[in-house]
């Protein structure tokens, strides 16, 4: 696996992810995409906050449609990857799958696509 991810790439799923929370969850604007490593984290403002709250963290698995999806944990102010509930679906899949397998836990449900 790539030790980061390359720039075409990062610029696609930004894209992506940016279309995607607009389209699905228009209320909480915006999203904030920043990547790391092998890691793309995407905060989003959350009803009652004003700034950014950490939502998601993808793990890049080589391919913009491949990625670990890991859920934000307030209660201990971590990223995990085991804590997504399977009801959800997957834990690989594309970032969009990422953002609806997340994004309704802290923001309820989306608007149809």
């Amino acid at each position: 696996m790539p030790a980061t991810i390359d720039q075409a790439t990062r610029t696609a799923v930004t894209a992506r992810i940016t279309t995607h929370v607009k389209r699905g969850w228009p209320r909480l604007g915006t999203p904030l995409v920043r990547f790391r490593g092998q890691f793309c984290y995407v905060d989003a403002v959350l009803p009652g906050h004003r700034q950014p709250q950490p939502i998601l963290r993808l793990r890049y698995q080589g391919s913009a449609d491949r990625w670990d999806i890991g859920i934000y944990l307030a209660s201990d102010e971590h990223y995990t990857e085991s804590e997504l509930p399977t009801s959800f679906g997957p834990k690989t899949g594309t970032p969009e799958q990422g953002i609806d397998h997340t994004f309704i836990l802290y923001a309820g449900p989306g608007t149809q696509h």
